[in-house]
C-alpha cells in the first residue's frame, strides 16, 4: 500500500493505522540483510473467575525461514506456553465487551503468571526456559483513544542460569468501523533490558489491529519490528503475528 492509498482511506484511525504498518514494513525493509522474517501463531484462552480476576492460558510458536534450516524450509524454531492469573485493581468501566476480557474495561489491572519456553531443534542455540511472569498494566483515556503502559518484570532460568528482563512498553488504541465491521487498531513501542547482556537489549515497534469473529472468538493479526542488541551488533526481526482469542464465562 503506498501513501495516497493511505490517505484515501475512509477514517482518520485507518490511516494512522496503515501508516504505522508502513512505517514498520519500509524499516525493515531498510535493514538489509541482517533482517530475518517470521510467522508468530499464538492462541489465547481466557476463563472468567469473576469481577475481578481471571485465569489466561497461552501457547504461542515461532515459524521462520532461516539459512540454517535443512533444505531451507520453513520450520518451528521454539514454543511457548504460559499460565496467568489476572487480579483488577480497578472499577469496570464499559461493558460491551465479552466477559472475560475485562482489560478493556479497567483502568489498572494486574498480572502474575509462569511460563515454559522449549526450543525445538538441538542445535547449539537450543534452550529450555522456565519464567516467572509479574506485570502491570494501566489505560487512561484520551479523546476517543486509550493510552496504554505495562510494566513487566521476567524471571527467568534459562539453560539452568538465572537471569531477569525488564519490559517497558506503552501504546495507544482505539476503535473504528472497517467494512461495517468492528476493528480496534493499535500501536505500541517496548524496550527491553536483559541482565545476561547487562543492557537495554531490544526495541520492538508493534502495529496492528483486534476484531470479533464470534461471541467467544476474537483474531489480532499484527506487524512487529525488533531490533536486538545482545552484543555490539544489531540484528532486525520482522514479525508477522496472528493471535486467537477463546472467551469463557
Amino acid at each position: 500500500m503506498r501513501l495516497r492509498a493511505v490517505l484515501r482511506l475512509p477514517s482518520l484511525e485507518l490511516r494512522a493505522i496503515a501508516a504505522a504498518g508502513l512505517l514498520l514494513a519500509g524499516a525493515a525493509a531498510g535493514a538489509g540483510d541482517s533482517t530475518s522474517y517470521e510467522f508468530w501463531p499464538e492462541i489465547n484462552v481466557y476463563k472468567h473467575l469473576d469481577e475481578r480476576s481471571r485465569l489466561l492460558f497461552t501457547a504461542a510458536a515461532t515459524h521462520a525461514m532461516e539459512g540454517a534450516v535443512e533444505d531451507s524450509k520453513a520450520s518451528f524454531q521454539d514454543l511457548q506456553f504460559t499460565a496467568n492469573y489476572d487480579y483488577t485493581l480497578a472499577p469496570v468501566l464499559r461493558r460491551d465487551v465479552p466477559t472475560a476480557e475485562w482489560s478493556k474495561n479497567r483502568l489498572l489491572w494486574a498480572r502474575m503468571g509462569f511460563a515454559y519456553g522449549s526450543s525445538t531443534s538441538g542445535s547449539e542455540n537450543s534452550f529450555k526456559s522456565y519464567t516467572g511472569i509479574v506485570e502491570l498494566n494501566s489505560r487512561y483515556p484520551a479523546g476517543d483513544a486509550w493510552l496504554t503502559s505495562r510494566l513487566r518484570v521476567d524471571f527467568r532460568h534459562i539453560n539452568g542460569e538465572p537471569s531477569q528482563r525488564y519490559r517497558v512498553r506503552v501504546g495507544a488504541e482505539w476503535e473504528t468501523v472497517a467494512f461495517e465491521h468492528r476493528v480496534a487498531p493499535y500501536g505500541d513501542v517496548e524496550v527491553l533490558y536483559d541482565t545476561r547482556y547487562e543492557q537495554w537489549s531490544r526495541t520492538t515497534l508493534k502495529s496492528g489491529f483486534e476484531t470479533p469473529i464470534g461471541d467467544r472468538w476474537r483474531v489480532e493479526p499484527y506487524l512487529a519490528w525488533q531490533l536486538n542488541r545482545p552484543a555490539e551488533t544489531i540484528s532486525h526481526v520482522l514479525g508477522l503475528g496472528l493471535t486467537f482469542k477463546y472467551y469463557i464465562p
